[in-house]
């Protein structure tokens, strides 16, 4: 008696096998770039809440910005700046410290002058793309440090650094310290808070000159394939790509503390950033 026996021939599995090959190779493209934009928009919304808090800040201390010191004056236990915080307090490295998940340093009112603005929030202290941690980090088992947000130096007032020993003229930096002190550029045009890059990140702020020099103090953050989440402050925020050499150079994290990069006075990531600096 002849058997009727249905199933696929091995040609016809290895067509399908090679169709579903095809597929994938297709999708996955496609699926990470959709996953790459959803954190590039968690990001920006992050920028966009410490941003609202900033400005929510300044309403209720009579267009006073919120104190933004170096670290060197902001650490506990003090003293701080005029007997306050600062916006947020403490340094993030790249060792086992207690200083990089001390999550207090970010909203308890004693060390934060913006955590009950955000609602105890923490998570918007640190970029989704930013879950960067050392080996040592990593065998205590950290995912990421708790925060790799900065503020532009030149805004809020408190305990800088001297501007002069990095070659600067002191006489063209200035800070703004009200609302009302964006008088070049505007609100819209003047950068308040970005992401710097995980090598390096220590402190809370982030000196940029207001013209062309040619150094990087510090360099910003670009996780996002080579871009930054970055917010202005008229409160909006957007997604910026850096562009020239010093920042295309700088796209893996060596685990060691890199600052002070020298650059081209042309340099238009450099450039970028002196331009949308509030100055006098």
């Amino acid at each position: 008696m002849k058997v009727n026996r249905n199933g696929f021939t091995l040609i016809e599995l290895l067509v399908v096998v090679a169709i579903i090959a095809i597929l994938a190779s297709l999708l996955l493209p496609a699926l990470s770039r959709a996953k790459s934009r959803a954190i590039a928009v968690a990001c920006m919304s992050d920028k966009k809440q410490l941003t609202l808090a900033w400005l929510m800040y300044a309403t209720d201390n009579s267009e006073q910005l919120a104190i933004n010191s170096d670290t060197r004056n902001n650490t506990p236990p003090g003293p701080f700046y005029n007997g306050g915080p600062s916006w947020i307090t403490g340094l993030i490295d790249w060792s086992n410290g207690q200083n990089n998940t001390n999550t207090t340093y970010l909203i308890d009112t004693r060390w934060s002058l913006l955590g009950s603005y955000l609602g105890n929030t923490v998570r918007v202290f640190a970029c989704p793309a930013a879950n960067y941690v050392s080996p040592a980090q990593s065998a205590k088992g950290w995912d990421h440090r708790m925060r790799s947000v900065i503020m532009n130096a030149a805004v809020g007032d408190g305990a800088k650094y001297d501007v002069s020993n990095f070659g600067w003229d002191k006489s063209l930096w200035y800070v703004a310290k009200k609302s009302s002190d964006f008088h070049f550029p505007g609100a819209s045009d003047c950068w308040v808070f970005s992401d710097e890059h995980p090598d390096s990140i220590d402190d809370a702020l982030f000196y940029t000159a207001t013209y062309p020099v040619s150094q990087f103090i510090e360099l910003p953050g670009n996780q996002h394939g080579g871009a930054c989440g970055i917010s202005f402050a008229d409160g909006h925020a957007e997604m910026h790509k850096w562009v020239d050499a010093v920042m295309t150079s700088h796209q893996n994290v060596a685990y060691t503390l890199v600052q002070k990069q020298a650059c081209l006075t042309s340099d238009n990531d450099m450039l970028w950033l002196a331009q949308r600096t509030p100055q006098k």
